[in-house]
């Protein structure tokens, strides 16, 4: 049971495009800078209720899109997006299909993520008296682990604007594809 979920899982971050596409999106560049500039929200507690408040929603949207993107288009179209495609060393690489796929499990894994980091954070806000010695690096690590939480949201928001132009990219696609068939 484990192995395949963590082939599936394997099998996405591949099409997604893996750490390098990660490190090199504008989406996640972007969450970054409003990292920054948000400062002041994430490093108060009940940072949570931000994310807590609205992943739940812009989550079934999410999975609406995707569903409804599933049934985009006639059978030939969906298949001509499912042709399997090699690189320039005779290498399989993702369809484009397969490809727009992975962005949206990406969308969801990252709201998903953002969100379940957020629920912990929320249930950990407790007071414990640590020792000295461990007191004194809590705001630190406090600090850090928040800023991830809130990153994790920012980017969640950000990759927004990420699955909508990959499904404009597909509406152009397909009346590039219904322009051709007219004219056949």
């Amino acid at each position: 049971m484990y192995k395949g979920v963590a082939k599936i899982f394997c099998l996405y971050w591949k099409a997604y495009g893996g750490f390098r596409a990660l490190l090199r999106s504008p989406y996640f560049h972007a969450a970054l800078l409003l990292l920054v500039l948000t400062f002041n929200t994430w490093f108060e507690k009940d940072w949570w209720t931000d994310v807590i408040s609205a992943l739940p929603n812009l989550l079934g949207f999410t999975l609406g899109g995707f569903a409804i993107f599933i049934g985009f288009g006639d059978e030939r179209f969906r298949q001509m997006l499912a042709d399997p495609e090699t690189d320039n060393e005779g290498n399989e690489v993702p369809t484009i299909y397969v490809s727009l796929c992975a962005t949206f499990v990406h969308f969801i894994v990252i709201q998903l993520s953002a969100l379940v980091y957020a629920l912990v954070a929320k249930s950990w806000w407790f007071y414990f008296p640590w020792p000295s010695y461990i007191a004194d690096f809590i705001p630190l690590f406090r600090g850090v682990a928040w800023a991830i939480g809130y990153g994790l949201f920012l980017y969640a928001l950000t990759s927004v604007v990420a699955a909508t132009v990959h499904v404009f990219r597909i509406a152009n696609m397909y009346e590039k594809y219904q322009r051709s068939t007219v004219e056949d």
